[in-house]
């Protein structure tokens, strides 16, 4: 017995020593990133430079709906902020909610119909929601459409093929169901670094929220051809000197280190306008 007990007071050291190995380890992690050299925050007119007017102009003729949440509103900030700094008429802007009527948008008249769908961190009632409202009629007004799923609706506990498989079986339905639109296809954003300890701990124990994003984010592009692919988790993970990071680039981040800042959000918002006119009829 004395032996036993001998024994278990070892493995109790070798755990406390294990983990304080671990604390330390993460602790040195955490002290570079906030002591080491910092990424300066790039100004929102370096992107509305890239982007000229006649891109803007052709973009604002298109009936686009977009079903997303809070990067969804980092996304219509960035397109605001484009077509103001050109001086370009911005297609109408609507705002509804999935239960509103259809409303009418006539051939030609561009606008960006938008309305926040489902509940975060339920991507499968994002996409029932999302196909609802597109079989309501909103597909008979619309030249292009969108569903933008959010960070909070895959993490490392996130079943990923389960979701993909439902994700491209809705939408594939919707594009057979409907061939007149196109459907563009969104990456899941990605959020920025840990920042702590606790959230380096959280990494280490519960998984890579961000590993388990790229994972559906990859199936996404091996499915569907570039033209019709709005990859958020690339731009995102870019950063303005073009280096290209597993996260959130510091420099297109807000404070909370999930949203977008203005450099961010515009940047976000110049690729969606490339995917919309490169896609376009001619």
């Amino acid at each position: 017995m004395l032996r036993e007990r001998r024994g278990s007071g070892a493995h109790a050291v070798g755990r406390v020593l294990l983990g304080a190995a671990v604390v330390l380890a993460v602790s040195a992690v955490v002290l570079v990133r906030f002591w080491g050299p910092r990424e300066p925050e790039p100004s929102p007119d370096t992107a509305a430079r890239t982007v000229p007017p006649a891109q803007l102009r052709e973009a604002a003729g298109q009936r686009v709906f977009i079903g997303h949440m809070s990067i969804g509103w980092n996304l219509l900030d960035g397109l605001d902020r484009l077509y103001a700094d050109k001086d370009v008429a911005q297609a109408r802007v609507v705002q509804v909610t999935v239960d509103d009527p259809v409303p009418e948008v006539p051939a030609g008249q561009g606008a960006v119909i938008h309305a926040e769908i489902g509940v975060n961190g339920d991507p499968m009632g994002k996409l029932a929601n999302f196909d609802a409202v597109m079989r309501s009629g909103l597909a008979d007004q619309v030249d292009v459409a969108m569903v933008k799923l959010c960070y909070t609706d895959v993490t490392a506990a996130t079943d990923v093929d389960r979701l993909f498989a439902a994700y491209r079986q809705t939408l594939d339905d919707l594009q057979r169901d409907h061939p007149d639109v196109r459907f563009i296809h969104a990456t899941v954003p990605l959020t920025a670094a840990p920042s702590g300890v606790k959230q380096h701990l959280r990494v280490l124990v519960r998984g890579d929220d961000n590993d388990a994003r790229e994972r559906f984010n990859d199936l996404v592009r091996e499915a569907y051809a570039d033209d019709d692919l709005f990859d958020i988790a690339a731009v995102e993970s870019t950063a303005a000197d073009g280096t290209r990071l597993a996260t959130l680039a510091p420099g297109w981040a807000d404070p909370d280190r999930q949203h977008l800042n203005p450099a961010g959000s515009t940047v976000l918002a110049a690729r969606f306008l490339d995917v919309l006119t490169q896609g376009a009829p001619a």
